[in-house]
């Protein structure tokens, strides 16, 4: 049975672009993320898609072209989810590693929403977050439209 994603990133002709799952597991390494996308192709878990993210708490582990083929296939990018992550937990009482799959999801829409809406530049961009522009994600989705699984 097909499930809707955690959250999938849509272009502004409603073109799927962004599959992103939630584990808010920390300790991730590539390879357990790595098995873990090849399971959810697997099962027909997720849809086929130009990008796919799976974030945990530490890493965005992220595939371009990548949610096709079922083999164990390593991420194209590994990023540091902390620069992201941490402005939205800085005021609050939980660190990185008590985040719930449910709050690790709503800071990831929160920043997803930020970035369909935004009109950034890569040299706007902190140099963390120029993966962005490298990947082509940020053209991809600006201006674009966000489901999350609650809401399907």
């Amino acid at each position: 049975m097909l499930k809707l994603a955690d959250i999938a990133v849509y272009s502004p002709d409603n073109r799927l672009q962004l599959i992103a799952e939630v584990k808010g597991k920390t300790g991730a390494t590539p390879e357990w993320a790595a098995q873990m996308r090849r399971n959810l192709i697997a099962h027909s878990a997720i849809p086929p898609t130009r990008f796919f993210l799976l974030a945990t708490p530490e890493h965005f582990y992220i595939w371009k072209d990548g949610s096709e083929s079922p083999e164990v296939k390593a991420p194209d990018s590994i990023v540091d989810a902390r620069p992201i992550i941490d402005p939205y937990i800085k005021d609050t009482r939980i660190s990185r590693e008590q985040i719930s799959d449910s709050s690790l999801q709503l800071i990831l829409t929160s920043w997803l929403s930020f970035l369909v809406n935004s009109k950034l530049t890569v040299d706007s961009v902190p140099p963390s977050e120029k993966w962005l522009f490298d990947s082509g994600l940020y053209e991809a989705i600006r201006h674009g439209s966000i489901e999350t699984e609650a809401s399907s």
